[in-house]
């Protein structure tokens, strides 16, 4: 008998498993997700038997968001918050090569993840706080969010309804959860408007998790009325859903009460708990996370809604900022602006680079290096100068002040920069010295740019008298004769070349950090700055910062190392911009030229150069028969020279002598003795003359008379 009692019990149990699964189906309880397992027996007094799982149950009575009256066992359902900085965000758009809708445009499908994370209510920590939160409280057991996307939709007739996507949620190491969304065609667009820039998408949120639903059931017999439909036989009620307790029981009827394990949904039935994802996407850190790649493939940000209305391309982010006015006329150092439009990048693009001089001096040197390509004095000398904006500091922090007005910083924030790199479809060139060969790289600090010059013997002049004329162009005042034309880099897609001048010139250089400024505490406070370079500066004019305020300093000379406290009252100021230039003579000495060009000499510490002598005179008309030549360089009298002798068959010569690379700067002055033989007899005339400068001394009448 115990044996047939105990397959009777299974039996039973059994055909009450699948009634409930039944009673689901109907919808009867719709918080109910699943059953989970084999439903328990009430063990007398509508408990859970021994040894059951530790769930919570859904009949109990408790505070809103916190199950169980257990003093011993507590359980709470969590709120949702969106995670701040999300790491993992993305809206990724694909236009599939082939597809297009109906009126030609295209499809575009996208993926958008973002993240949240659970936090405990308020009002379950209220409770956690007083003397009756029970002993042990967690969150309920295996939680799993259930997410949808919701954006509102306007449609033809003009009403607004909400386009629903489904989303996947998964959990992440680091306790927080992904949500993510397979968007089609139409919901991509939406989305796209929505979360950048008219707001109104929310995220909603359920959660399914485990527990015990009490139920009562029995077997009505033949006639017996009951409320409910009958599944196999079976009639249910279930008691609580997870939001609210029990408040009585139903009487005892033949059957019984039964404890069936399950995932409930909470909330048990719509609305669900709405996250709105307003704009909080539609910031610059996210604005890059907004992709589509193109039929071609091509990976991009972003830039606007006509991405998604029309094919996408390869395109630029950028496009010229003019909401501010005339920049040249408001800004004289500057030429134009562009707008990085999904960086918020606002590029400023400088009137004119120059050599950059700072704390350690100008940035420009010269190699002389071996040329086993030239027959004339074997030599080349390389020039490498670091160039960069020349940008009044004034100009700069006015702009600064005056760009969150425009109007495309409106709810973001906009980056000020200058110009990082050439653009190598737009190569530069260099205007004003047909003898050298130039070339351009990007420097090794940000915004720089780095010039290279080589120049060497040009067919008959020797290279030291080309550079001899390169050096004095660099030292022209006024209108500066040695310049470059320059394309700089916004990004690799902007079509029209960027364009700008690089002037080589002593008189027209970029500052760096050669100055520093401070505002010293006292009453008033003041502004102090301090000439940290190589060479004395010339003080323009200045500003206090931010208020702008502009000072002329009349063109005060701020010798190096030495420090001048600025006349204006500093209160309320945080730094100041100086406009200041370096001082530099008109013209500049020879030798003075050493501190301003670095000359490094290790490579060929002398160079070989001809001094060459021509008579352009006719000999027998002067009665001349003969000229005898000899040499005494000024800066090495004891050097031999060899001499020479020019006749009216041998008109011109020339030797050559090896002489310090320095001598392109120093120059190369001669003492040159022309001994004259006539047919009445010898005379001697002296000349001065500097075969750097001018490598021919040509001799005429007037030299001889």
């Amino acid at each position: 008998m115990p044996a047939l009692s105990s397959a009777w019990e299974d039996a039973v149990e059994e055909e009450i498993n699948i009634a409930f699964d039944m009673f689901l189906a109907a919808r009867q309880a719709p918080w109910i997700v699943r059953r989970n397992g084999t439903a328990l027996a009430d063990a007398g007094g509508i408990k859970l038997p021994a040894g059951a799982m530790d769930l919570p149950r859904l009949d109990e009575v408790f505070p809103a968001h916190l199950l169980s009256a257990d003093k011993q066992r507590g359980w709470f359902l969590p709120d949702f918050m969106l995670v701040d900085a999300d790491p993992a965000f993305r809206f990724d758009v694909v236009q599939q090569a082939g597809e297009v809708t109906p009126d030609g445009k295209p499809v575009n499908q996208a993926t958008l993840a973002l993240s949240f994370r659970t936090e405990i209510p308020a009002n379950v920590k209220h409770v956690l706080t007083s003397p009756d939160a029970p002993a042990r409280v967690t969150i309920v057991p295996d939680p799993h969010p259930v997410a949808t996307l919701s954006v509102p939709v306007t449609a033809q007739d003009g009403s607004v309804h909400p386009l629903i996507t489904q989303g996947a949620v998964t959990p992440q190491s680091d306790g927080t959860y992904l949500a993510t969304f397979a968007l089609s065609q139409g919901a991509v667009e939406a989305a796209y408007e929505r979360l950048t820039d008219l707001g109104g998408a929310t995220l909603e949120l359920s959660l399914n998790y485990s527990a015990w639903q009490t139920v009562f059931a029995f077997i009505p017999d033949v006639g017996f009325p009951h409320p409910t439909p009958l599944f196999h036989g079976w009639h249910f009620q279930a008691f609580g859903d997870g939001t609210s307790p029990v408040i009585e029981q139903l009487n005892v009827f033949p059957g019984g009460y039964h404890f069936f394990p399950v995932t409930v949904s909470y909330p048990p039935s719509p609305p669900t708990r709405s996250l709105p994802l307003g704009l909080s996407f539609a910031t610059d850190a996210y604005r890059a996370r907004f992709r589509i790649t193109t039929r071609d493939g091509h990976t991009r940000p972003i830039i606007d809604a006509g991405d998604l209305s029309e094919f996408a391309t390869v395109r630029s982010e950028y496009r010229e900022l003019t909401s501010l006015g005339d920049v040249q006329a408001q800004y004289p150092s500057l030429r134009r602006l562009y707008l990085g439009q999904v960086s918020g990048t606002v590029v400023a693009l400088p009137m004119n680079y120059g050599i950059v001089h700072g704390a350690t001096g100008l940035a420009a040197k010269c190699d002389s290096i071996i040329d086993p390509s030239s027959n004339l004095t074997g030599s080349r000398f390389h020039f490498t100068f670091t160039v960069a904006p020349v940008v009044d500091p004034i100009d700069w922090a006015r702009l600064a002040a005056a760009l969150p007005g425009a109007p495309e910083a409106a709810g973001r924030g906009l980056r000020l920069t200058l110009p990082d790199g050439l653009d190598p479809r737009h190569p530069s060139m260099l205007n004003g010295f047909p003898s050298a060969t130039a070339a351009f790289a990007d420097g090794i600090t940000p915004h720089t740019v780095r010039v290279s010059v080589d120049i060497a013997d040009d067919h008959a002049t020797p290279a030291l008298t080309n550079v001899s004329l390169f050096l004095a162009e660099l030292e022209t005042a006024g209108e500066a004769p040695l310049f470059a034309n320059m394309a700089v880099r916004l990004d690799d897609f902007f079509n029209q070349p960027v364009q700008t001048q690089a002037t080589l010139n002593l008189h027209q250089t970029a500052g760096s950090d050669d100055l520093s400024s401070v505002i010293v505490p006292g009453s008033p406070p003041a502004a102090v700055v301090t000439n940290k370079g190589r060479f004395d500066l010339t003080l323009q004019r200045f500003a206090l910062l931010p208020q702008l305020g502009v000072t002329a300093l009349n063109d005060k000379v701020l010798a190096t190392g030495q420090s001048t406290t600025l006349s204006a009252d500093a209160t309320g100021a945080t730094s100041v911009a100086v406009v200041r230039s370096l001082v530099v003579p008109d013209p500049i000495p020879r030798k003075a030229m050493l501190e301003f060009i670095s000359f490094n000499t290790q490579t060929v510490q002398q160079v070989q150069h001809p001094l060459t002598v021509h008579a352009a005179i006719n000999f027998a008309a002067a009665g001349i028969t003969a000229i005898d030549v000899a040499f005494s360089l000024a800066e090495a009298p004891a050097l031999p020279v060899p001499r020479l002798t020019l006749t009216a068959s041998h008109t011109i010569d020339f030797v050559n002598v090896l002489i310090p690379v320095d001598s392109a700067i120093t120059g190369l002055e001669t003492t040159v003795t022309l001994d004259i033989t006539t047919s009445s007899g010898q005379r001697t005339v002296t000349v001065t003359h500097d075969f750097v400068d001018e490598p021919t001394l040509t001799i005429t009448n007037t030299t001889i008379a």
